[in-house]
């Protein structure tokens, strides 16, 4: 089955959980996008900020992790379902 943009998978993996942060999503995807050069923390802190300025997924709180790093946690909202529903193929639309 081919994969999605990572982009696109990263906004529907956000649909499955309440709240997610950046290495939420990358141990979700890890065993379909870890093996291409794309799959960095970096690419993946891009994708989720491009998603927020976009209107696809809320900040919903931060905090400090165990290294002293902030840590973001991000939702997404009605508009992110409703892309999700429009862009992407039927098996992958949600309620």
């Amino acid at each position: 089955m081919p994969l999605l943009p990572i982009r696109s998978r990263v906004l529907l993996f956000m649909s499955t959980v309440q709240q997610a942060n950046i290495d939420d999503a990358m141990d979700a995807l890890k065993n379909e996008y870890g093996g291409e050069r794309q799959f960095t923390r970096a690419n993946f802190l891009d994708h989720m900020l491009s998603l927020q300025a976009n209107g696809l997924i809320d900040e919903v709180h931060y905090e400090l992790d165990a290294n002293g790093e902030l840590c973001m946690y991000y939702a997404i909202n009605d508009e992110g379902i409703h892309t999700i529903n429009k862009y992407l193929p039927k098996k992958w639309t949600q309620k």
